[in-house]
């Protein structure tokens, strides 16, 4: 049985490498979280992904039953593997048992691409879901899974996480030389955050320590036979990284920099953004000058604070968009695709940031070991920019999925007012080119986070208490409340985008004159808003006067003041209706509303 969402899923998680699909997963271990918990999270960014939320049903299956496998990306069939005798409940990328899974694409060396067998990486993951009880059971999967199969996938990270740890495992076919993958995993060390993002990570890594690390048999042995390490090296000195994956400027740039602007917002030490400066701009692109794999944040780190880290655009820092000609005049840090562009005889690229337009879906998992696993589990489910996204819980234990984000219910060229992927795009494109309303946007969708933070603890109360006489029941419980808060998250997000076109229509700023503001009797229109022109910041006046010079230039006279009355009435009449004219005062004297000042109710 396919699940719910595959469909959608084929066409754009899959697909997360440099050809404009680009992922992130940022991770928290528990003793570096605010309460225990394994924390990391993960954006499905593509521009041709529908958003929607998977789900298998548990289920037994009888001796030699079959599983047929779609790969994610080309949504092509694949094949045929021996199914499970038994298979968990998997609702997105968390199993009842409280295993959740995150990838972002390295790609990795081109000759390794495309090799023989049936398991694409988006295929493995959910399989591993299917069978695994915990991290370490899911990575010895990956291993025989692979080695049975075959892997056709490009080089793959994928976080791996448990109640009790998690791990980054990264891992790449072997192209046409042989069926099968190579991989290492290392165990994140209680207490340090990680991340990953289209760039391996893992250079030297242990060689007898298999509670923290762990790999294939030939991972060293399968370079030495195909000339990537030398068969004299020492295997010690060995990098997989280094070797399958060799930084780029843009696996530097584009793709680390993504982990730096995290570690740089956490770190203990107060000099790591300038130590790694250099680095992500792509000026020391050395294997000594790369980031360390994990760092100690310089606080705990909670759930609501890793989705607020998802809305990461390199604010302040020496990769900040938002300030150059591309930001536009609200200050965007978006820029219109592509990713790299040319001028002339140079090359060029726009900022990758956490935060971004393309994206189909993201989560944070949250893995917590104090309750049953299936009600331990919570996954943060989001659509759309994880910038502007409301991230609704579900528990591994979840057996349903919501009408708003269930398959069938549009598409990515069929829109449809119950889809909460279509209602967050619709608030998303309607702030991108006026990013002076973000913040409030932002903090709106925050302040909703963290108030269904609130409500489920007090819903899992007596789910918990159910749960020890009745789990079937408990998990009804918890997917109806589910099901019924991501509905009315979709409506509400369909009205703020109500709100926000009522506010911020045509270029102005749009609010209540008060109580007692004129209403023509209820005809004619009825009330008549306050109308404040938003326009630009001085300095993109500046802007525009060093790129027009006297093109825009008012050619007034000031030794005529009855002419520059005329001239301020003549104003007027242009911007009738905006307060400035109502109030009998020419426009344009100063600087626009400031985004400060614009602030969404």
């Amino acid at each position: 049985m396919r699940p719910a969402g595959v469909l959608a899923f084929a066409f754009g998680l899959g697909g997360c490498a440099w050809r404009g699909r680009a992922c992130t997963n940022l991770i928290v271990s528990p003793g570096a979280s605010a309460d225990g918990s394994t924390i990391f999270s993960y954006t499905a960014d593509s521009g041709a992904l529908y958003g929607t939320l998977g789900h298998y049903p548990a289920g037994k299956h009888a001796l030699g039953s079959k599983r047929k496998i779609w790969d994610w990306d080309s949504g092509i069939y694949l094949g045929e593997i021996d199914e499970a005798p038994e298979t968990f409940n998997v609702i997105g990328n968390l199993n009842e048992h409280g295993v959740a899974i995150g990838e972002t694409t390295f790609g990795g060396n081109v000759t390794l691409a495309g090799g023989e067998g049936l398991l694409d990486y988006g295929s493995l993951i959910w399989v591993t879901l299917q069978r695994a009880r915990d991290a370490r059971e899911a990575i010895g999967l990956f291993g025989s899974l692979t080695s049975e199969y075959g892997y056709v996938s490009e080089g793959e990270s994928f976080t791996i996480g448990d109640a009790k740890e998690v791990w980054l495992l990264e891992m790449i076919g072997k192209g046409k030389y042989e069926k099968g993958a190579v991989w290492v995993a290392v165990r994140i060390p209680d207490g340090h955050v990680s991340g990953h993002a289209n760039q391996a990570r893992i250079q030297r890594f242990p060689l007898n320590d298999p509670e923290n690390c762990m790999y294939s048999p030939d991972v060293i042995s399968f370079a030495k036979k195909i000339g990537l390490w030398g068969a004299s090296r020492v295997d010690a000195e060995f990098s997989f990284s280094d070797l399958y994956d060799p930084i780029t400027f843009s696996g530097a740039r584009q793709s680390d920099a993504r982990v730096w602007s995290f570690f740089a917002s956490v770190a203990e030490d107060p000099h790591f953004e300038k130590a790694y400066e250099n680095y992500v701009l792509g000026r020391n692109l050395t294997a000594a000058a790369r980031m360390p794999l994990h760092i100690k944040p310089k606080a705990k780190i909670s759930a609501t604070d890793i989705m607020m880290h998802m809305r990461n655009h390199y604010e302040g820092t020496v990769l900040d968009p938002s300030h150059d000609v591309g930001a536009q005049a609200s200050g965007s840090p978006y820029r219109t695709r592509p990713i790299a562009w040319k001028h002339g005889n140079n090359s060029y690229v726009n900022e990758r940031t956490v935060g971004t337009q393309q994206a189909g879906w993201n989560f944070v998992a949250q893995l917590r070991g104090h309750l049953p696993a299936p009600i331990g589990g919570l996954l943060w489910f989001g659509v759309d920019d994880a910038t502007f996204s409301v991230h609704m819980p579900f528990h591994g234990g979840t057996t349903r999925v919501p009408k708003s984000l269930a398959d069938g219910n549009g598409d990515a060229l069929n829109f449809s007012y119950d889809s909460a992927f279509w209602a967050f795009n619709t608030v998303a494109n309607f702030v991108y080119p006026r990013w002076y309303l973000a913040p409030s946007v932002i903090a709106r969708s925050h302040a909703a986070e963290v108030a269904f933070a609130d409500v489920v603890a007090q819903e899992e109360k007596p789910a918990v208490e159910m749960y020890e006489k009745e789990p079937a029941k408990a998990m009804e419980y918890l997917t109806d409340l589910a099901e019924r808060r991501a509905d009315e998250a979709t409506k509400s997000e369909f009205q703020l985008f109500g709100e926000l076109m009522v506010r911020s229509r045509d270029g102005f700023q749009i609010s209540s004159q008060g109580p007692n503001a004129p209403d023509h009797g209820g005809h004619q229109g009825g009330i008549v808003p306050k109308v404040e022109e938003v326009g630009y910041s001085d300095s993109w006046y500046a802007r525009i006067v060093q790129d027009t010079k006297d093109h825009y230039k008012m050619a007034d006279d000031r030794t005529h003041p009855d002419l520059m009355a005329h001239q301020a009435m003549k104003l007027r009449v242009l911007a009738k209706g905006t307060t400035s004219a109502l109030r009998g005062a020419a426009p344009g004297g100063a600087a626009g509303v400031g985004a400060a000042s614009i602030v969404v109710v």
